[in-house]
């Protein structure tokens, strides 16, 4: 099993957070159970990461927007990711999804 580990500002994982309780929400609807096993160890990743951080938290438990959550997942994870991020894109009202993906794509070519 291949593991890969992403430098990703709390403010990109914030997306891709959404991203996966969106895509579990729905699959588990449709006992799409593998995609909603892979949804819980990505959302679980950033949890992790998160827990790590030892400073003031936002009202919701997540530490400053432009913080670096050390996110480590196997390979078939982070596709997993650039998947939702491309399935939920068109139902964004920004341009913040896209972005992350070109970013956690270019950080995956890089590693």
């Amino acid at each position: 099993m291949e593991y890969l580990s992403l430098d990703i500002p709390v403010h990109a994982w914030l997306g891709i957070d959404a991203c996966a309780d969106n895509a579990m929400a729905v699959d588990v609807v449709e006992s799409l159970m593998e995609s909603v096993f892979a949804g819980a160890a990505v959302r679980e990743a950033g949890w992790r990461a998160a827990s790590e951080y030892d400073g003031e938290l936002d009202p919701f438990g997540w530490p400053p927007t432009q913080h670096p959550l050390r996110i480590v997942l196997r390979r078939s994870h982070w596709d997993w990711v650039l998947e939702q991020l491309d399935r939920w894109t068109p139902y964004e009202h920004g341009e913040t999804l896209p972005a992350v993906r070109d970013f956690v794509r270019g950080e995956l070519e890089r590693s």
